[in-house]
């Protein structure tokens, strides 16, 4: 008999997105040091984790140490530790039914065929998978992005709630038809684990198998959250959260940033290599990391204006305008229609006033990215002064407050030397107050901030030069000031 174990089951759990983190945990013996964490002999429960990415590798190396008490995450990750805020990926919808621990359980097989009877009267969604787990059964209901098929949800705040629902919903649902089943209710967890196929399972001295229920056209069978959702009569969350108000909010935004600062380290790391190898690297992707900072700049600014401007909401009669610019920065960093539609729809569903006698259309936002998609694919350009106003603001009335959010309007040497001159400006009226009331001058990084607060973002190496500066301008006789450090 082959003794290897096959992570063809947990593949399913994790198509897509190969940066998403995935962690398996498995009974080391205590003598044993294998290339797990946690190295202690008190501790033989050790955990391991690899993006999806380099699985096939971190297989080959590990897979010794996989065919006995061995587990892995249905959900994933986005940092190599299993705990519930740092999800990011939601792989399946599941249920584990305790079988066969007493002469008075059902057996796994019985239990399969309670599962297939409330299937049959359409009380219960059609299982992906089942999993025989020596003294157990498990369903799983396979999961795609509503958005994007080729992988799984987002764990975004609505996606967790929604979830958590149908988790609750599935449970509940086989309890009431079947209550003498036993199901394992804190099996329906965002961090659970689940037996590898053709893994030992030691208590019950008998393999680990998974049986794929493919659809009719032999497929595995997935389903988005808002189709099972339908099925068992759920609604979304519809909730209108202002950024930044929720621990939800801040997961959200979290799960970007960090995003964005796996995307800078892989940029980082190629042009290591590059030079490492002896060579540079090209010219067009030094564009294209520059087109993309720019364009996620102008999201960020378009974030910041609703949030700091519109308190968090889209009004009503700010709707259009603010989608399309949305739509127009997505359309720059991706011409994929369905992830463009994807993040307007969220954006219009979260964010935009939808008072009851003027709700946003599906045909309405259809439109919106369309126009986006073709106006990119033209080589449209859109300038700051016309995002400014596409945002609601004036170019020329609004102007600083509109740099404070972190647009940039004055651009070219002409731009460039008039921010100098108004930082300069700025710079002097703020030192010579300090020695009208008898201060010392701040320091450097002191100055620097005080500088940006007030609208002329600075360094802390130009609030330097520029101390050292007026210090000589305003304080002739006492020289250059050196105690800036």
């Amino acid at each position: 008999m082959n003794d290897s174990v096959d992570l063809w089951p947990h593949r399913l759990f994790w198509m897509g997105d190969p940066r998403a983190v995935a962690i398996f945990s498995v009974k080391v013996p205590r003598d044993e040091p294998g290339p797990w964490l946690g190295m202690g002999s008190w501790r033989p429960w050790r955990q391991r984790s690899t993006s999806t990415k380099g699985l096939d590798g971190w297989l080959r190396n590990n897979e010794p140490h996989l065919r006995q008490d061995a587990f892995a995450t249905i959900n994933r990750f986005y940092r190599w530790q299993r705990a519930q805020e740092y999800v990011v990926r939601l792989g399946a919808i599941f249920v584990d039914i305790d079988c066969g621990r007493s002469v008075f359980d059902y057996s796994a097989k019985d239990a399969a065929d309670v599962l297939r009877d409330l299937v049959q009267v359409g009380r219960l969604a059609q299982p992906s998978m089942l999993q025989f787990s020596g003294r157990g059964l498990w369903a799983f209901w396979l999961l795609r992005d509503e958005q994007d098929p080729g992988t799984t949800p987002f764990a975004n705040a609505d996606n967790r709630e929604l979830w958590t629902s149908l988790q609750q919903r599935t449970a509940d649902t086989i309890a009431t038809a079947f209550p003498n089943l036993k199901l394992d209710r804190t099996a329906g967890e965002f961090t659970r684990v689940t037996r590898l196929h053709g893994s030992v399972n030691p208590a019950a001295d008998r393999r680990v198998r998974y049986v794929l229920l493919p659809g009719p056209a032999g497929e595995p069978i997935r389903y988005s959250l808002e189709e099972l959702a339908g099925f068992y009569g759920l609604r979304r969350p519809a909730h209108v959260r202002p950024l930044g108000e929720s621990e939800e909010d801040r997961r959200d935004m979290e799960l970007e940033a960090h995003r964005r600062r796996e995307e800078k380290r892989e940029e980082k790391r190629q042009r290591k290599e590059a030079a490492r190898t002896g060579g540079n690297p090209r010219l067009s992707d030094l564009g294209r990391q520059g087109h993309v900072k720019l364009w996620r700049n102008r999201l960020r600014f378009l974030d910041r204006v609703r949030v700091e401007i519109h308190g968090g909401v889209i009004p009503c009669g700010r709707r259009y305008t603010m989608l399309s610019a949305y739509a127009y920065c997505y359309a720059k960093l991706t011409r994929d229609h369905s992830e463009v539609a994807g993040k307007v729809a969220t954006i219009g569903r979260k964010f935009c006033e939808q008072p009851a006698e003027d709700l946003m259309t599906e045909a309405e936002l259809r439109g919106i990215t369309e126009h986006a998609l073709g106006w990119a694919q033209n080589g449209s350009k859109i300038t700051n002064w016309k995002l400014a106003a596409f945002a609601g603001l004036d170019p020329v009335a609004d102007r600083k407050r509109i740099e404070r959010l972190g647009l940039n309007l004055s651009t070219g040497p002409k731009g460039r030397n008039e921010r100098t001159r108004e930082r300069r400006e700025l710079a002097r009226e703020i030192l010579q107050a300090a020695f009208d009331r008898g201060e010392d001058p701040p320091s450097a990084r002191k100055f620097a901030q005080v500088l940006t607060e007030q609208g002329c973002a600075t360094g802390r190496s130009t609030a330097h030069a520029l101390l050292g500066d007026l210090w000589a301008e305003l304080r002739p006789g006492n020289g250059r000031f050196s105690a800036l450090e």
